[in-house]
């Protein structure tokens, strides 16, 4: 069950943060919004560390002075061990650098289809490199099946596409669209070789480092503290952060890179979905239609995910 059931939380809480950062942004610049957004949930996973490490501490009847006193011991023998920095680089590339240089191509005039043609491209990037970075050899069926869905993307956001958009909006999203993949292969490589509390920590904390340096050398911050900001971070921090980022990096270590990444094609037909019944925008038949194409293209690529051949 849980095989199904995380594929599709993920895709629903994933398509919900584009809402939720849409109704943030008009409130709050946007790496203003990122930072305390990331800052927020790495004080989170703090206290769930602490809490899982004091629970873990009484279940053993061990006092807590003694336990710290064997940390620094523990930290130096499994130091060389966790690979911290390509952790904290993970979350510099997929929380920094691709939410940022998204929010920046939006803020400088490139619309959010266009927006999310070009990072929805990524499946077809990152599979590519991991035919060569990790020997994944995805079948003739699974490509297929990522052009069907590539294909559904574009169906579902071509009537709105711009053509006027700024080069220098253009670049940042394709930057985006960089950062993403490279962090998204980085985190494969990385695997299960640093917990997966201990992971997010150190990504969280990474990125609000890099949006506080954002908002010190690039952007005046403004924030305004109404209910409407307070709802939509609220739910970036608890539903997408805390919530389809996890679940990201357990499909991520759990099933090939094709199969994970192919999931993203779902995200911008339902996004249009979820803004139909929160903020009123049209769902037309061609939007169906690109739904359903981009759902097919997605069965092919993680139906055939178990069978894929490595040499």
């Amino acid at each position: 069950m849980a095989h199904l059931f995380l594929p599709i939380l993920f895709v629903v809480l994933w398509s919900s943060a584009f809402v939720a950062g849409k109704a943030g942004v008009q409130h709050a610049t946007p790496f203003a919004f990122l930072a305390v957004r990331f800052s927020v949930v790495a004080l989170i996973f703090i206290a769930v560390a602490i809490g899982f490490w004091l629970w873990r501490a009484k279940s053993q009847n061990d006092k807590i002075v003694n336990l710290a006193a064997n940390l620094p011991n523990k930290a130096q023998k499994n130091h060389s061990n966790d690979p911290i920095l390509q952790t904290a680089l993970v979350g510099v590339l997929i929380h920094g650098a691709y939410l940022g240089s998204t929010f920046f191509a939006m803020a400088n005039g490139l619309g959010a289809a266009l927006a999310a043609l070009i990072v929805s491209t990524q499946p077809l990037l990152t599979t590519a490199l991991a035919v060569f970075l990790f020997d994944e050899k995805p079948r003739l069926i699974q490509w297929v099946g990522i052009f069907i869905g590539f294909s559904g993307v574009v169906v579902v956001i071509s009537p709105s596409l711009g053509i006027n958009a700024p080069i220098i909006a253009i670049l940042s999203c394709i930057f985006a669209l960089l950062a993403i993949t490279t962090g998204t292969l980085l985190q494969k490589r990385i695997g299960s070789s640093i917990g997966l509390l201990k992971s997010n920590i150190i990504q969280a904390s990474a990125a609000s480092l890099f949006f506080i340096m954002l908002i010190v050398t690039v952007e005046t911050p403004h924030i305004t503290w109404n209910s409407a900001f307070i709802i939509a971070l609220a739910w970036q921090v608890l539903a997408v952060s805390t919530g389809a980022y996890v679940i990201l990096m357990i499909l991520i270590k759990r099933d090939s890179i094709a199969a994970t990444t192919s999931l993203l094609f779902l995200v911008p037909p339902i996004t249009g979905i979820i803004a139909f019944f929160i903020l009123g925008e049209p769902l037309t038949p061609v939007t169906v239609s690109g739904f359903l194409m981009a759902s097919s293209g997605v069965y092919l690529v993680t139906r055939h995910s178990a069978t894929a051949q490595k040499p």
